[in-house]
């Protein structure tokens, strides 16, 4: 399999190795820093203990968020994945994250970019089969697994949560409305987030987004989908799902639309992580089993 991206290494970081167990499956927890032609990409690699090649899951994270997502659901799902024997990993974007670098390097083209870094050291691990890779997005992170599952057609399986999807400002219009000058007058605007501190966005991320196409460019797409979304999302409306399936070219695309869940499926409530975990639960269980049913042929 080939990727497109320039070649890199990856380093393991001293002292950074963690063996954890999880109820009857064992796996291994590695963080690492992806290096690729421009930043070093902080991932961790979750390997599950199989004696056979793994497929193997790339996580990509939302806007203002990291490699675990919010409520640790990415890092919950690694685990929830290694025990059905696939392996994953999940990655920070430009200035999310443990990321050294400034967000202002953050546009979609530099997210595929990372992407398909990650993609590439998967495909290149020993104990991972090249031929069952997958992606799995979550609200902006749904749509650059768009871009890159467009670019590479081996991708075989994508799961999308809350996803963005949409040709131009789309989902990001009222950013647009905001933002959009100060990022022409100052070639960033600050944007400022409830839950965190503002972030810079490049005049370039908002380009590039203006110009995009992913929507319309999904009929490329033949892999298998999967995208959840909650009813009661109004960052990104479920609806977007709805078109998102409408404009793929898959022939095996599923739809779940979870009744009373939001853009971040409850996992978060006023204090913090939610007691009640039942609907963030029930999005880990399905699309943990959607992976493990798409992706359990063993490639040749």
């Amino acid at each position: 399999m080939r990727f497109r991206m320039p070649g890199f290494i990856s380093l393991l970081l001293s002292g950074w190795l963690m063996v954890t167990t999880a109820h009857a499956a064992d796996y291994v927890e590695t963080p690492m820093m992806l290096i690729g032609s421009l930043y070093p990409v902080p991932a961790v690699l979750t390997l599950p203990d199989a004696a056979t090649p793994a497929p193997a899951v790339v996580m990509l994270h939302g806007t203002a968020s990291d490699k675990n997502e919010v409520g640790n659901l990415y890092q919950r799902l690694a685990r929830s994945l290694a025990e059905r024997g696939i392996a994953s990993l999940r990655i920070d974007f430009a200035g999310g994250g443990e990321s050294p670098v400034s967000y202002r390097l953050y546009t979609l083209s530099s997210a595929v970019a990372d992407s398909e870094a990650a993609l590439a050291y998967l495909a290149d691990l020993d104990g991972i089969d090249d031929g069952r890779l997958a992606l799995v997005g979550f609200s902006q992170g749904g749509l650059i697994a768009q871009l890159v599952a467009q670019r590479n057609p081996e991708i075989k399986a994508m799961a999308l949560w809350s996803s963005v999807a949409g040709n131009g400002r789309g989902n990001f219009s009222a950013l647009f409305e905001k933002y959009y000058d100060e990022a022409v007058k100052n070639g960033f605007a600050r944007v400022h987030f409830a839950w965190r501190p503002p972030l810079e966005f490049s005049q370039q991320w908002f380009d590039e987004v203006e110009a995009n196409t992913s929507l319309s460019d999904m009929i490329s797409y033949r892999g298998a989908l999967l995208a959840v979304a909650g009813r009661d999302d109004t960052s990104v409306p479920y609806q977007a799902s709805e078109k998102l399936l409408q404009a793929a070219g898959s022939q095996d695309k599923t739809l779940r639309i979870l009744d009373g869940a939001n853009h971040i499926f409850n996992v978060l409530d006023a204090n913090g992580l939610a007691e009640d975990q039942q609907l963030p639960d029930t999005l880990l269980t399905l699309t943990s089993d959607w992976l493990e049913d798409r992706l359990s042929s063993v490639s040749h």
